[in-house]
């Protein structure tokens, strides 16, 4: 499974807003573009993809481990 490193001040759930609202939790510089969805077009050019796939995987592993669908 993949490591998640957030800074100590964001929560997950501060990291998922600021993606779903294309803005960069790290440095606060917009992101987006065709193609670059998950990539910040600001000072840290950090890509999200693996964070926000890592994150999703672990919901749906969660469900299907309770059984809920």
């Amino acid at each position: 499974m993949a490591t998640i490193r957030l800074s100590s001040f964001k929560t997950t759930s501060d990291v998922v807003s600021s993606i779903a609202n294309w803005v960069c939790p790290e440095c606060g510089g917009r992101m987006g573009g065709h193609g670059k969805e998950f990539k910040c077009q600001g000072e840290c050019q950090r890509d999200w993809r693996v964070f926000w796939e890592s994150l999703f995987q672990i919901r749906i592993t969660r469900r299907m481990s309770v059984g809920v669908h």
